[in-house]
């Protein structure tokens, strides 16, 4: 088996070898990559930047075929298929992912090849990489950051979670995750807003309760925790109608639903979290990062931790203490509903903040024009 490994390994880095070693010395190419094939994330909003003040830079995307039909046309889209993927990686000047290749690929990096991470969990409250205290699970030793040119980061926070968790030792940038640009600077963002809540048929009059927990390791699929009806009934007092969001980690096969509501939507199947958290009213989570960026809009965040003592013996341990650092915790449906029913006695806006200064939050709400811009000048001196 290691053999076959080794020589799989050994075939893919000299093909994307012989590819650097043919590239187009000339071409301005950047190769993006989110999760493997979507079209999302952090990279979604530096490349759309990036376009927007250079227009003449080619930008290649690995893309899935479901995903296609929401690439811009000047992209140009690889699958995710080895041949044609390496080749267009190796080719390109510039990389930027948010995920990390390993070991056993056999990627191979030439020295004009820039390499950008932009990771995907800046203010996650699980342990990454070494801090699980556990490589056999997780694969930590196959991560390679040492290739890794630059870090992006958005917080004191994350940048010890790079440094300590994948062991990432090279520049780290902290000015912010892109996606969360429009975030930051929400108001900016209506027409946005309006065509995203168009393409899920939500009415603007309609407010939006957004469920999104992280994956587990033991279970790919897994039971929606909270209760949809009471959750919304919940929210009787605050007036209005409501509909209730779920959304599955990309990781995860989906979320098992056993409802009748017509005020629920599975939106697992959209391209980009970001999107979401833009039209969201309220967040619900459990362990995942996206808690710490929608704390950005200074609108409601509550954690719901229904399976904590199961969650710490069989996935993660937690690198901080929820509660402390500000966080809404519910740990039944019981102090969910009450919590909600509760909502307006509390200062949300004073909760992200100290919860922000916890983490020592950076979000210039500017991140995707700086990192544009680092990649131009990457490019102009390769």
């Amino acid at each position: 088996m290691e053999i076959s490994v080794n020589i799989r390994k050994w075939v893919r880095k000299t093909y994307m070898y012989l590819c650097y070693l043919t590239r187009p010395r000339k071409e301005k190419t950047v190769f993006f990559a989110s999760f493997r094939g979507q079209y999302s994330d952090n990279p979604r909003a530096i490349s759309e930047c990036l376009h927007k003040i250079a227009p003449d830079v080619r930008i290649v995307w690995l893309i899935k075929p479901q995903f296609q039909q929401y690439v811009p046309e000047y992209v140009v889209t690889v699958p995710p298929e080895p041949r044609l993927a390496l080749r267009a990686q190796a080719r390109a000047k510039v990389w930027v992912l948010n995920y990390t290749y390993r070991k056993h690929l056999g990627v191979y990096k030439g020295h004009d090849n820039f390499y950008i991470q932009t990771w995907h969990g800046d203010r996650g409250i699980k342990t990454i990489g070494y801090l699980t205290g556990d490589g056999s699970k997780n694969d930590i030793d196959g991560h390679v950051m040492s290739e890794c040119d630059l870090f992006i980061a958005a917080s004191d926070y994350g940048v010890r979670k790079a440094r300590q968790g994948l062991r990432y030792e090279g520049e780290i940038l902290v000015d912010g995750m892109p996606r969360n640009d429009k975030l930051v600077n929400h108001e900016l963002y209506n027409d946005e807003e309006t065509k995203i809540r168009m393409s899920l048929g939500i009415k603007d009059n309609v407010k939006i309760i957004l469920y999104a927990p992280t994956f587990r390791d033991e279970k790919r699929s897994q039971q929606c925790a909270i209760d949809i009806d009471q959750t919304i009934k919940s929210l009787d007092a605050k007036g209005g109608k409501w509909i209730c969001l779920v959304r599955s980690h990309s990781l995860s096969k989906g979320i098992n639903m056993d409802v009748c509501t017509p005020a629920y939507l599975d939106v697992s199947a959209y391209p980009d979290m970001a999107d979401l958290l833009l039209i969201t009213d309220i967040l619900i989570t459990d362990y995942s990062s996206c808690a710490g960026d929608f704390l950005l809009t200074k609108k409601p965040v509550i954690l719901v931790h229904f399976d904590k003592e199961e969650y710490l013996s069989k996935e993660r341990s937690l690198w901080i203490n929820p509660a402390e650092a500000g966080y809404l915790v519910a740990n039944n449906q019981i102090e969910l509903n009450s919590i909600l029913s509760n909502l307006d006695t509390y200062d949300h806006k004073k909760i992200a903040n100290k919860i922000d200064l916890f983490y020592g939050t950076k979000e210039s709400g500017n991140s995707s024009e700086t990192v544009a811009r680092r990649i131009l000048k990457e490019i102009d001196t390769r």
